[in-house]
């Protein structure tokens, strides 16, 4: 049906009937949104954790090599550096997945005192 006025436009109203808005397409839409949404927060997350586990393992790995190093002075002092840049990585790592705190995951390491006191400090 088609109306025509003075300017051969047709108003708004004769279209009223066949524009109609389906509310379960806005909701199914929505829901698709967060559904993405809320799958794009599970892969942060789950990437969050792996980044976080291969940190903790750089550390073991690290403290492991620090106690099989033996007392000559260049060896140690690399080694200690070595654990201290690891510890490093591992508490940011921590801090960026929201689990905040130093002690306790240094206790849990079993980190020694001088690799603490190196945490944060450059070797150059």
């Amino acid at each position: 049906m088609a109306y025509r006025t003075r300017h051969c436009v047709t108003p708004a109203w004769a279209y009223a009937g066949s524009m109609s808005i389906d509310g379960s397409r806005i909701l199914s839409a929505t829901s698709r949104a967060e559904e993405v949404f809320n799958d794009f927060q599970r892969e942060i997350l789950s990437e969050k954790a792996a980044t976080l586990s291969r940190a903790a393992k750089k550390l073991e790995a690290a403290l492991a090599a620090l106690g099989r190093a033996g007392e000559e002075e260049g060896s140690r002092a690399a080694r200690v550096q070595e654990a201290a840049d690891a510890a490093y990585g591992y508490l940011v790592q921590r801090e960026a997945c929201g689990v905040f705190g130093l002690g306790a995951p240094l206790d849990a390491f079993d980190v020694p005192r001088e690799v603490r006191v190196r945490i944060g400090v450059s070797a150059r």
